[in-house]
């Protein structure tokens, strides 16, 4: 049966995002395609159809993960001052509600420790998500005629992952929730934001 290109691709970016799920979830390593292909109601023999390999689907799936944080950053600045924008950016980043949605959240805190095993392309991907994400930054900060700022934004959204990443991998709910406040009070207290 042939299919319209529209379908195929409608059931390749259905396949992208069930991996950029189960990728935030369990890392890149550990995402089978049988059950990717089953989560978006195919057949395992499909994945060949839309995919030359396993390591093409998480290239992908990096791009769909770094695009929709990317939206993320983008509905926070709509409509407001930048400076404005840029609080709400950092207080969703660092709140309770982004920790605890690690299949949605951003991948630099739940991929950064796996990159450096994976290829080239998935490397490349990833790069490109995270200076899209600090080059935005930075565009606020430049705006707002903060001195220096990419190394700024940098230097921000580096606090930020770490942070989250620290407040993910901690057992105490009341530790978690300490370090997501310091962090959001120290980074906006940084850049002149009111906390």
């Amino acid at each position: 049966m042939r299919y319209h290109p529209e379908h195929k691709q409608r059931t390749r970016e259905k396949v992208v995002h069930e991996a950029a799920i189960a990728i935030r979830e369990h890392g890149p390593d550990r995402i089978g395609v049988a059950d990717l292909m089953a989560k978006a109601g195919l057949t395992h023999g499909g994945f060949y159809a839309h995919f030359n390999s396993k390591d093409e689907l998480v290239a992908e799936a990096i791009s769909h993960m770094f695009d929709d944080r990317y939206e993320v950053f983008r509905k926070c600045m709509e409509g407001v001052e930048p400076a404005q924008g840029l609080a709400a950016y950092i207080d969703g980043y660092l709140s309770v509600r982004h920790r605890n949605r690690l299949h949605r959240g951003c991948p630099l805190p739940s991929l950064s420790g796996d990159l450096a095993r994976l290829p080239a392309a998935a490397r490349k991907r990833f790069e490109v998500g995270t200076r899209r994400i600090t080059d935005s930054i930075a565009d606020v900060l430049r705006v707002m005629k903060h001195p220096h700022p990419e190394a700024l934004a940098a230097s921000v959204l580096s606090e930020m992952v770490g942070a989250m990443a620290i407040a993910r991998a901690v057992s105490s709910n009341e530790l978690s929730e300490q370090i997501l406040k310091s962090a959001r009070d120290s980074i906006k207290a940084r850049i002149g934001l009111t906390a």
